[in-house]
C-alpha cells in the first residue's frame, strides 16, 4: 500500500506528453480496458469508512481507537486529497495510539514527501532499513525519491535492489528501473528491463507500451517489428502487442501490413479506440480517404463525439476535396472544442484554397492566438496573408515560425520564394542562407539555393552547389527543373547532370 500511494504522488517518470500520440491516446483509453483487481474497490470502501469514522470522532470531541492499517487509510486518503496538514494530524494522533510502529515509519516518509521534505523521507527511510535491511518497500520508496531528486543512477541501484528483495510486482519495479533508464538516455538497458518485465508477466499493459516508446525513441523500427512479432506469436490475444506491431510497421511505410496488425487487434477489443486512429492515419496516407472516413466513424459508438475525430474526418474530405463537407466536420470539432487548434487550421486551409481569402486569415489567426507556439499555424497563416497581398504581415508571421519551428524547411522555401516574387533572387539567398546550419544537407535545401543562384546570374557558385547536390543525391535533381523548368535548356547544367548520371 506505501508504494502505491508513494508512486502516484512522487515518482516521476517520463511525462505523460513526451508519449508519441499513438501511445498517448491508447494510455488513456488503458484503465478503461483493464479495470484492475477486485480489491481496489474493496479498499476504497473500507478507507472511506475509516475515514468517515476519524471525521465523526473529531466533531464529537471524541477518542477512537483505529489499528495501524486504519491509519494509514486515513492517512492515504488526506494525501492523495493534498490535505497534508490534515495527513499529519493523523500521523500524530496515530503515533500517540501505536508508538513505535514500523509500519507508520512508512506513513512519515509519506507524509513528508507529500510536503516536500525529501532529505527527511530519506531519513526515516534509512531509520526503517537498520530496522529491515531485507525491506524492498524501503528501497522502492527511496528509488522514488531519488529520481525525484534527478539522481536517477542512485535511483537505479535502488530499484535493481528492489529487484532482488521483492518476491511480487516484479514486472512492475522492472518498469520504473526502465524509467530511470530513460532519464540517463540509456535506451538499450530500458528495453532489457521490460523485456525481463514482460516474461515475469506478458500481461503488463504499461510495459508493453512503454517498451514501444523506447523502440521508437530509438528509431530501432525493425527491432520492435521482430519484437512484436514473436510476442504475438506466443500471446495471440494480447490486443496491445498487435497495436505496438501495427504501429511500428507503419513506422516503416509497410502499410498494408500494418492495417493486417491493427484489425487483429481491433477484433480481439473491438473498443480499443487508438487501434482505430492508427488504421484510419494509415488509410489516409494510403489515399483510401473513404475507408479511413469509415474507420474514424467507428470510434463514436465508443469514445462518442470527439473533436480530435471530426477534425480527422474533416481532414479526408479535405483531401477528397470535397469542401463543404470538410468544414462541416471542422465546425463540428469547434463546437465540441473551441480550441481544437487542429480544426481551425483545417477551416483556414480549406477557405483559402476556395479563395476565400479574407475568412481564411481570420481562421488562422484564431489558431495563432489558441496555440502561438503552433508551426503548422504560423506556416499556414503566413501563407494565407500572402495569398491576399498582406506582405509585410506575411513576412511577420514566417519569421514567427522560423524562431518556433527552425527545422520547418517548408516555411524557409515560401518565405524566400515569396522575396524571390516580391524583391528578386538575392533576397530569397539571403533568407534561405538563414536556414543552411539546419538545413544544409537537404536535397530539398540544395536544389533551391541553386535555382536562385542562377536566377540572381551568380552561375559559377550555382554549378558549385549543383555539383554538391547531384552527388549527394542525383535523383532529386527534378526539384530544380520544377522550380525553374528554363535550366533545363543550360548546356552546363546539362552538362553536370549527365556527368553525374549513375
Amino acid at each position: 500500500m506505501h508504494r502505491g500511494l508513494f508512486k502516484s504522488s512522487i515518482r516521476q517518470g517520463r511525462p505523460q506528453g513526451d508519449l508519441p500520440n499513438f501511445v498517448e491516446v491508447a494510455v488513456q483509453f488503458g484503465p478503461s480496458m483493464n479495470e484492475g483487481s477486485h480489491s481496489l474497490p474493496e479498499r476504497n470502501e473500507d478507507q472511506q469508512s475509516c475515514v468517515q469514522r476519524y471525521e465523526a470522532m473529531l466533531h464529537s470531541n471524541g477518542h477512537y481507537f483505529f489499528d495501524v492499517e486504519e491509519f494509514e487509510l486515513i492517512i492515504d486518503h488526506y494525501l492523495e486529497q493534498n490535505e497534508l496538514r490534515r495527513a499529519q494530524e493523523v500521523l500524530d494522533y496515530a503515533r500517540k495510539q501505536h508508538p513505535g510502529s514500523l509500519d507508520l515509519l512508512f506513513s512519515e516518509a509519506n507524509v513528508l514527501i507529500g510536503q516536500g521534505k525529501l532529505n527527511k523521507a530519506l531519513e526515516v527511510l534509512d531509520a526503517i532499513g537498520k530496522l529491515e535491511p531485507f525491506n524492498d518497500e524501503v528501497h522502492l520508496m527511496k528509488a522514488g525519491i531519488f529520481s525525484q531528486l534527478r539522481n536517477y543512477r542512485r535511483a537505479i541501484e535502488h530499484y535493481r535492489r528492489a529487484l532482488e528483495l521483492a518476491e511480487e510486482g516484479l514486472d512492475d519495479i522492472h518498469l520504473d528501473l526502465a524509467f530511470e533508464y530513460e532519464n540517463i538516455e540509456a535506451f538499450e538497458q530500458a528495453i532489457d528491463s521490460l523485456k525481463k518485465g514482460l516474461e515475469i508477466n506478458p500481461e503488463n499493459e504499461a510495459v508493453l507500451y512503454e517498451l514501444a516508446y523506447c523502440f521508437d525513441l530509438m528509431e530501432a523500427h525493425q527491432a520492435a517489428v521482430a519484437y512484436f512479432r514473436s510476442f504475438t506469436n506466443e500471446h495471440p490475444y494480447s490486443f496491445v502487442a498487435w497495436y505496438n506491431l501495427g504501429n511500428a510497421l507503419a513506422r516503416l511505410e509497410r502499410l498494408d501490413e500494418s492495417i493486417e496488425a491493427l484489425d487483429l487487434c481491433i477484433a480481439i477489443e473491438e473498443r480499443f479506440t487508438s487501434a482505430y486512429y492508427s488504421k484510419a492515419r494509415n488509410l489516409l496516407v494510403l489515399g483510401r480517404y473513404a475507408e479511413a472516413i469509415e474507420c474514424y466513424q467507428e470510434t463514436l459508438p465508443h469514445d462518442g463525439p470527439q473533436a480530435v475525430t471530426f477534425s480527422y474526418i474533416g481532414e479526408c474530405y479535405e483531401k477528397m476535396e470535397r469542401y463543404e463537407q470538410a468544414l462541416v466536420h471542422y465546425d463540428q470539432a469547434i463546437a465540441l472544442d473551441p480550441n481544437w487548434v487542429d480544426a481551425w487550421i483545417g477551416r483556414g486551409v480549406v477557405k483559402d484554397m476556395q479563395n476565400r481569402g479574407a475568412e481564411a486569415v481570420q481562421d488562422l489567426a484564431m489558431a495563432t492566438r489558441i496555440a502561438p507556439e503552433n508551426g503548422d499555424a504560423w506556416f499556414y497563416y503566413a501563407s494565407a496573408l500572402a495569398h491576399v497581398g498582406r506582405n509585410e504581415e506575411a513576412f511577420a508571421a514566417y519569421e514567427r515560425l522560423h524562431k518556433i519551428e527552425p527545422e520547418s524547411l517548408d516555411g524557409w522555401l515560401d518565405h524566400s520564394d515569396m522575396l524571390l516574387n516580391l524583391k528578386g533572387p538575392e533576397a530569397a539567398i539571403r533568407k534561405l542562407k538563414e536556414s543552411e546550419q539546419v538545413h544544409k544537407l537537404n536535397a530539398r535545401y540544395r536544389y533551391r539555393l541553386v535555382s536562385y543562384l542562377l536566377r540572381a546570374g551568380l552561375e559559377q557558385q550555382a554549378l558549385l552547389e549543383l555539383e554538391e547536390a547531384l552527388m549527394a543525391d542525383h535523383a532529386s535533381h527534378t526539384l530544380l527543373l520544377e522550380h525553374m523548368p528554363e535550366a533545363a535548356a543550360m548546356p552546363q547544367v546539362i552538362h553536370l547532370l549527365d556527368l553525374y548520371r549513375k
